[in-house]
């Protein structure tokens, strides 16, 4: 299972799993700057409560060999836990007894997702069995990642600072009031939403981009491939000069948008785009060709309305989508889109 999966269901199941513990809140570390912890979380348990501050680590597996080598690397942290006072523990779609022991030696708590736990500090000692399957939670929603619901999440990361009530939250995501109701009590639950008195809003940015990235595939927007005897950049110039008509619409996405985000060395000699309106009429307005070229065209008809959303104009008048959509889809490509993609989102979407 990925690290990210694992992350993502031990926050929505965290709950249902161990009621033991009530949740007080989550603090995301940015990329490797705290390995091998990826968040902190903090909890609640007892009456009176105690309050427990715990490091997360997130593990593929549970073998005993996997915990080995965790605990190796918590054990070489350059990290005062001391000072940090907060507990380590390691999360794993399951833990084992014998990686149990492993943990309980080097004084370093589990979760996993079958429902066994174990920490101990000073003040504490708790020690939960769960002993059984993880059982499929009851959904409203399938998955708040597809379909309309996706819109939600996509206008949560465009502005993520803003304080939202529903009504304008489902107002801007342009979906019912029910459905945005749905989703963000899934958002809710595993972490990446607070929903409070004054309205709701994005607590973790980075969980949710995580979520929906692990979920995402480009492959629901079908493209075809042109080419061009033209320069990318110039074919790029032509895009921005042309007279739409209505749906007519279009943004640059891929390498072509990253390209306008970030400097590069060696140009892409490809365009990509998203186009609202008939992909055959805009080859034939461009005078491309399906066999002969040196560029490649990639015209791809968008899954939804929200690839657009917030695209920017330059001044040349190609328009661009924003950086969210442009690291959506290179993060769904190959080991080089892939490290492009953290590129566009470091620069752009970690501010």
């Amino acid at each position: 299972m990925r690290q990210a999966e694992v992350q993502t269901r031990f926050l929505k199941s965290f709950a249902r799993l161990f009621p033991q513990f009530k949740f007080r809140g989550i603090r995301h570390f940015p990329a490797r700057s705290r390995d091998p912890f990826q968040f902190a979380l903090r909890l609640a348990v007892g009456q009176p409560e105690v309050l427990i501050d715990i490091l997360c680590v997130i593990l593929p597996t549970g073998d005993a060999s996997e915990v080995r080598r965790f605990l190796s690397q918590i054990a070489q942290a350059e990290l005062d836990l001391a000072q940090e006072q907060a507990l380590p523990v390691l999360v794993a779609p399951q833990i084992n007894r014998e990686a149990q022991a492993l943990c309980r030696e080097m004084g370093v708590g589990y979760f996993d997702l079958a429902g066994n736990a174990g920490m101990q500090t000073e003040n504490i000692l708790i020690q939960i069995s769960g002993d059984r399957d993880e059982p499929e939670p009851k959904r409203t929603i399938q998955t708040p990642f597809e379909g309309k619901s996706e819109r939600v999440v996509r206008r949560l990361l465009l502005e993520p600072g803003r304080i939202w009530t529903m009504r304008d939250l489902a107002q801007a995501a342009e979906v019912s009031l029910g459905l945005a109701s749905m989703v963000t009590t899934a958002l809710t639950e595993i972490g990446g939403v607070l929903k409070g008195r004054t309205g709701l809003s994005v607590l973790s940015p980075g969980l949710l981009l995580d979520a929906w990235s692990d979920r995402y595939d480009l492959r629901r927007s079908p493209f075809r491939a042109w080419r061009s005897d033209k320069d990318a950049s110039l074919l790029q110039v032509e895009m921005g000069s042309l007279r739409l008509k209505h749906p007519e619409k279009g943004a640059l996405t891929l390498w072509s948008g990253a390209q306008r985000l970030l400097p590069f060395e060696e140009p892409n000699n490809h365009v990509a785009l998203y186009w609202a309106g008939e992909p055959e009429a805009l080859a034939e307005r461009l005078r491309l060709s399906e066999s002969t070229g040196r560029t490649v065209v990639f015209i791809f008809q968008p899954y939804d309305e929200g690839v657009f959303w917030e695209a920017k104009r330059y001044r040349d008048g190609v328009i661009v989508a924003h950086p969210l959509q442009i690291y959506l889809d290179l993060a769904s490509g190959d080991e080089k889109e892939m490290l492009l993609a953290q590129r566009v989102r470091e620069r752009f979407l970690e501010r």
